[in-house]
């Protein structure tokens, strides 16, 4: 009887582990969309270079008083910010910090 429990008790577990991994996956993927919403901007970018994120990204790395980037959703245009304040939530935009590429 005591191995059925056992049984019972770790299908249940896993069963419930399988019905909510998927809302922990989805915060896991949308953890960097957010947008700027207070900050010193230290250069807007609209060129076509800038619209792919790893020229976004470099253009940050290269200057030492970048703090943060951001890229919009379509990619129009690459936000290097020198202070951020605060952040938003916003399906689509994508901000990383300096402390994440380093």
């Amino acid at each position: 009887m005591s191995l059925l429990k056992n049984i019972f008790i770790a299908g249940l577990f896993l069963s419930v582990f399988v019905a909510i991994s998927p809302a922990f996956a989805e915060i896991s993927n949308s953890k960097n969309e957010v947008i700027v919403t207070g900050g010193k901007i230290l250069s807007y970018k609209t060129t076509a270079k800038y619209r792919i994120a790893d020229n976004c990204l470099n253009a940050c790395k290269t200057r030492s008083s970048c703090e943060a980037y951001s890229l919009n959703s379509n990619g129009a245009y690459c936000v290097l910010y020198e202070d951020v304040r605060s952040i938003q939530s916003k399906n689509g935009a994508y901000t990383a910090f300096r402390a994440d590429f380093k």
